[in-house]
C-alpha cells in the first residue's frame, strides 16, 4: 500500500536507524537512505528560509525523531545541480515495539513556488511604483526578484533604440554568479537576451552551457546552469529585456514564464509612465512658456515696430535721417521676429515629421571640422579643440546635422570662461556614432537639467539673449535621425552634450 503512494513515507527505530520506506522515499533519499537520520540534514542539502544550511536541530525529520510532534513543517531540499524542492513534512513518535517515529514528506514545490511567484510579483509590482528615479526603482526591483525567487544572478537589459542594440543596465547577483562580468551590449537574436528580444517572446536555457544561443553570448558561464529571458513589452514593441540565471539545470515551466511576463508587463508600464509622465511635464511647462514669449519675444520688437510707424505716419516732413534710422530698427525688428517664426516652425515640422530629412552617406568628421573652423574667431580667447577620426561615415541630413554641430558649439562657446578650451570629440563604432561637445563654464542648475531641451525654456541664471529654441530644435533633429542627445549631471567637471545617432539611419515615424 505504502509503494502506491506518491508520498514519501519513513520510518525510524529509537537508534535513528532507517526501517521502513515506501518507493517514493527510495527516489527522492537515495543512498541517504543507508546513512543515520541525524546525518541527513547535511547530505540532502537542507536549507533554511534565506537559503542557507539548516541547523540540524531545527530540521523536522530530525526534530520528529526526537519524538516531536511535526504537523505541516515545511522542508526544502536544495541538492548541488539540483533545483530545489519543497516538502511538507508530518510526523510523530508511535510505540510498536520496532518503530519509534513514522515521517511522511509530501511533495509541494509547485504549490509553494506559485505562492513565492505570487508574492514577489505583488512586491515588485509595489516598488515599481515609488515616485524614485526610474533607474533606481528598476535596479531595486531587478535585486528583489533575484533574492525572493533564489535566482543566482538577475539583469534588465534596455533596448537602445539609436544603435539598435540590447545594453545591460542593471545587473544582481547573489555572490555566486558572474554573468555581470560579461559583455553588456549584444545584438538582436545574440544570446539568450537577444533571442527574446528578435522573438518578442521568452526564452529558456535549460543548460547555458550547452544551448546554441546562450554560447553566441559566452563560451564560459562559470557556476551558471538554467536561464529565462523575457521581454518586456510596450504595445507591439520591445523596450528590454529581463533575464534570470540559476546555478542548476532548469525545466522549462508555464507557472514560471508566465508570472515572469507578468513580472516583465510591470516594467513595461513603469516605463510607459515615465515617459508620459515626463510628456505632460514638458507639455504644460511649454504651454506656460508659450505664453512667455509671446508676451515678451514676439511682442517686444512688434510694439517697436508699430511706434516707429506710427510716428512716420503722424509726421510726413520728418528728417530723412531719422526716418531712415527708424526704418533701420524697424527692420531689424522684422528680421528678428522673422527668424524665431522661422525656427518655430522648424521646430513644429522636425518633431511633426512635416519636414522631410535628405539623408545620405556623409562624413560626420568633416561636417564637425567645418562647423569648428567656422565657430573660431580670430583672436578669441577661448579656443576650439576637434578630435575624431579622418572620416567617420553615418547616414544623415548634412545640413540639418551641421545646424546640430553649430548649435552645440554657439552654446558651448557662450559658457565657455576666457582662457579655457571647447572640446568636441567624435567617434563611432558598428551601431553608434557619438558627438559629445563640452566646456568648463558655468554648470547647468540641477533643477534645469531635466529642461534645456525643451521649447522655450532658458536657466534662470542667464543673461545670454535668446528665445530658448536652438538646443529644442537640435533635438528634435537628432531625434528624427533616429537618435538621442542628452546633458551630462551637475557634479561633473564639465558640461558636455553628448549626441548619439545610429551609424545607418533608421527614420522615426513622420517622414523620410
Amino acid at each position: 500500500m505504502l509503494d502506491n503512494l506518491d508520498t514519501a513515507v519513513l520510518g525510524c527505530d529509537l537508534d535513528g536507524r532507517l526501517v521502513l520506506f515506501n518507493n517514493a522515499a527510495r527516489e527522492l533519499l537515495g543512498a541517504v537512505l543507508d546513512v543515520p537520520v541525524a546525518q541527513w540534514p547535511r547530505r540532502l542539502g537542507v536549507v533554511d528560509e534565506q537559503g542557507r544550511p539548516a541547523e540540524p536541530d531545527d530540521v523536522p525529520l530530525v526534530r520528529a525523531l526526537r519524538g516531536d510532534h511535526v504537523r505541516d513543517a515545511e522542508l526544502v531540499l536544495a541538492r548541488d545541480g539540483e533545483a530545489p524542492r519543497t516538502f511538507r513534512v508530518r510526523g510523530r513518535p508511535v510505540s510498536d515495539g520496532t518503530l519509534a517515529t513514522v515521517i511522511a514528506l509530501h511533495d509541494v514545490t509547485l504549490e509553494a513556488r506559485a505562492a513565492r511567484l505570487k508574492e514577489c510579483e505583488l512586491r515588485i509590482s509595489e516598488r515599481l511604483s515609488k515616485p524614485e528615479p526610474a533607474d533606481t526603482v528598476i535596479a531595486d526591483a531587478v535585486a528583489l526578484l533575484g533574492d525572493l525567487l533564489g535566482w543566482s544572478a538577475t539583469e534588465f537589459w534596455t533596448v537602445d533604440q539609436v544603435g539598435q542594440v540590447l545594453r545591460r543596465t542593471t545587473c544582481w547577483s547573489d555572490g555566486s554568479a558572474m554573468p555581470c562580468d560579461l559583455p553588456d551590449q549584444l545584438t538582436e537574436g545574440e544570446g539568450l537576451p537577444g533571442m527574446a528580444w528578435q522573438s518578442s517572446d521568452s526564452q529558456w536555457a535549460a543548460d547555458l552551457h550547452t544551448d546554441p544561443h546562450a554560447a553566441r553570448q559566452s563560451t564560459d558561464w562559470g557556476d551558471l546552469r538554467g536561464a529565462l529571458a523575457v521581454p518586456i513589452p510596450s504595445g507591439s514593441a520591445t523596450l528590454g529585456v529581463l533575464v534570470c540565471y540559476s546555478s542548476t539545470r532548469e525545466t522549462p515551466d508555464d507557472m514560471r514564464t508566465a508570472v515572469l511576463t507578468g513580472i516583465a508587463a510591470h516594467f513595461g508600464e513603469l516605463l510607459e509612465r515615465r515617459r508620459a509622465e515626463q510628456a505632460t511635464v514638458e507639455l504644460d511647462r511649454t504651454r506656460d512658456e508659450y505664453i512667455a514669449l509671446v508676451g515678451h519675444e514676439l511682442r517686444t520688437p512688434l510694439t517697436s515696430i508699430q511706434s516707429y510707424t506710427d510716428a512716420m505716419r503722424d509726421d510726413p516732413g520728418m528728417d530723412p535721417g531719422e526716418r531712415a534710422q527708424m526704418l533701420e530698427v524697424m527692420h531689424r525688428n522684422t528680421m528678428r521676429v522673422h527668424a524665431l517664426i522661422a525656427k518655430l516652425l522648424d521646430v513644429a515640422g522636425m518633431r511633426s515629421g512635416h519636414i522631410a530629412l535628405q539623408p545620405r552617406r556623409i562624413d560626420l568628421a568633416a561636417v564637425v571640422r567645418e562647423a569648428a573652423d567656422t565657430a573660431r574667431i580670430p583672436g578669441a580667447t577661448v579656443t576650439v579643440e576637434v578630435n575624431a577620426a579622418d572620416q567617420v561615415l553615418v547616414d544623415g541630413d548634412p545640413h540639418r546635422l551641421r545646424h546640430v554641430v553649430d548649435e552645440l558649439l554657439r552654446n558651448a562657446l557662450t559658457w565657455a570662461p576666457d582662457g579655457s578650451t571647447v572640446g568636441v570629440n567624435l567617434h563611432a563604432d558598428d551601431h553608434t556614432t557619438v558627438l559629445a561637445v563640452s566646456n568648463t563654464g558655468a554648470r547647468i542648475p540641477a533643477d534645469d537639467r531635466a529642461h534645456v531641451f525643451e521649447l522655450f525654456f532658458r536657466t534662470g541664471n542667464t543673461t545670454h539673449p535668446g528665445a530658448g529654441l536652438g538646443l529644442t530644435l537640435a533635438r528634435a533633429v537628432v531625434e528624427r535621425h533616429g537618435g538621442a542627445i542628452t546633458v551630462s549631471e551637475p557634479e561633473e567637471a564639465a558640461t558636455t552634450f553628448t549626441v548619439r545617432l545610429p551609424t545607418h539611419h533608421r527614420p522615426r515615424d513622420g517622414g523620410p
